[in-house]
């Protein structure tokens, strides 16, 4: 999965892995251009074609060069990158999930497809958790994943339509942080 993650992220990233389309992910990062400059990128990159089957289920691993990937890079404002980052770090640290998927849920999500979502802090240590997409259960995970979504978008779409994704993004972002704030009794 190298060839969708050649980007830190920093601030949050999404792998999708279906069983038979192209795999894709969305990160979010930030990148010191100067001492006092820092921009904040989300960038997209979604195979050509489903690395694993490429591979032959991962048994032939040098046929990945072949597969070409294409990346989409955008800037986001620094404010949204800080609310998707808390929103990762409480999501992937907390007791609520994703967490990484236990043996009796692998055997449910055959041919799933699988989200991963990490966030690597400022320690070294990275935060993981997966979901079957087929099995999201949850507000705050379905939250989770509407946030990544959304973030896709705003890769896909023209410069001209990204304010109003980047507003929808922050809008669904408060919502999520607000549904972690609660205590379940």
């Amino acid at each position: 999965m190298a060839k969708l993650s050649p980007t830190p992220f920093n601030y949050a990233r999404m792998m999708v892995e279906p069983a038979f389309a192209p795999e894709y992910s969305v990160s979010v990062y930030s990148e010191s251009l100067r001492p006092d400059r820092v921009k904040y990128i989300v960038t997209y990159i979604v195979a050509d074609q489903n690395l694993w089957q490429a591979t032959d289920i991962a048994r032939q691993p040098q046929r990945a060069k072949g597969v070409k990937t294409r990346r989409t890079n955008c800037e986001i404002s620094k404010q949204t990158a800080e609310k998707v980052k808390q929103a990762w770090i409480a999501m992937l640290s907390g007791d609520q999930h994703p967490k990484p998927m236990r043996e009796e849920e692998v055997g449910r999500a055959t041919d799933a497809t699988v989200a991963e979502f990490s966030i690597q802090l400022s320690h070294g240590e990275t935060l993981y958790g997966e979901v079957a997409l087929e099995l999201v259960e949850g507000r705050k995970t379905r939250g989770l994943l509407e946030v990544a979504n959304a973030l896709i978008e705003y890769c896909k779409a023209t410069p001209t339509d990204r304010p109003a994704i980047a507003s929808q993004i922050d809008r669904k972002v408060s919502r999520l942080l607000e549904l972690l704030k609660q205590k379940r009794f």
